[in-house]
């Protein structure tokens, strides 16, 4: 087993401003970040989910979520990731995870 991180960024396909589903679609999206990963070589895998939140102005909103799963990365390359995401797809913020993990591939 190695030891490893893990990352995890969640990001809505809501935008925030107009409301609306998926002004950028999810396959758009993960074609993005897929390729984003491949041209920097980093373990990755995208799953999509229905999360939930507290909006600022107190209504409860569910929407698409875009899960990222990223082994072996830099704290610096998912933050950055992170916020970019979240400008392009015109959120208030997205949600990073950090996990020590081991891991086998094989």
């Amino acid at each position: 087993m190695n030891n490893n991180i893990e990352y995890q960024i969640y990001i809505g396909c809501i935008d925030n401003q107009l409301r609306d589903q998926e002004l950028v679609s999810e396959d758009e999206l993960r074609d993005m970040v897929s390729s984003f990963f491949e041209r920097n070589k980093i373990d990755f895998s995208i799953f999509s989910a229905k999360g939930g939140y507290l909006h600022d102005d107190g209504s409860f909103v569910t929407e698409n979520t875009l899960c990222i799963s990223i082994i072996g990365s830099s704290d610096e390359t998912i933050i950055k990731l992170a916020k970019n995401l979240s400008m392009y797809m015109n959120q208030e913020n997205s949600m990073v995870v950090k996990h020590n993990i081991q891991t086998k591939f094989g």
